[in-house]
């Protein structure tokens, strides 16, 4: 099923307690946070954490693999307690599609992200309640010209569609950075 993705983002995949440390530090000193899970479920309520993209500066962003069948992923825990500072200080807008998705996806891990200060999925709404371009890959494309790949690319589709997790994470790393560097 995967294809390479094909990317002009430089993807950080943050799979050792150094680089981890290393992000936070980064995230410590940004502006502004763009913020992505990636799941087993498009129910949030049934959801399991793949892994948390995040970018905070144009054309790079960091991947941490939290729950991958195969590969080197990092305790959820050990993830929360070390975004929790960057990701709850009132200094530091945190941006999102789709926020409300990933905002309890991550609450439930025990990160209460804040503050929340944009959501470029409610914007396009609210620029035009019609719009056909409220998902992400299609607003890219309106309003960027990017072409993103799409999650079918990755998983597939009906009886032979697989879970996130089962998928590498040297090929969800640039999916996943894609979506925060884009959102950003």
């Amino acid at each position: 099923i995967t294809s390479k993705v094909e990317s002009n983002v430089t993807v950080h995949v943050v799979d050792s307690e150094k680089k981890l440390n290393d992000l936070v530090k980064a995230l410590n000193k940004a502006s502004i946070i763009s913020f992505d899970t990636e799941t087993t479920s498009t129910e949030e309520m049934q959801a399991d954490i793949v892994g948390i993209s995040l970018a905070i500066t144009e054309g790079e962003g960091y991947y941490i693999p939290i729950g991958h069948n195969a590969g080197n992923n990092l305790p959820l825990q050990q993830v929360i307690d070390a975004l929790t500072p960057p990701m709850t200080n009132p200094k530091i807008g945190k941006v999102a599609h789709n926020a409300k998705y990933d905002y309890i996806m991550l609450a439930k891990a025990g990160l209460t992200v804040s503050p929340l200060t944009f959501d470029t999925m409610l914007a396009e709404f609210i620029i035009d309640p019609s719009s056909r371009n409220l998902g992400l890959k299609n607003l890219a494309f309106v309003k960027l010209g990017e072409e993103m790949t799409h999650i079918e690319e990755l998983i597939g589709k009906g009886k032979k569609q697989i879970s996130m997790a089962e998928v590498a994470i040297e090929s969800v790393a640039p999916y996943a950075v894609a979506d925060a560097e884009t959102t950003l």
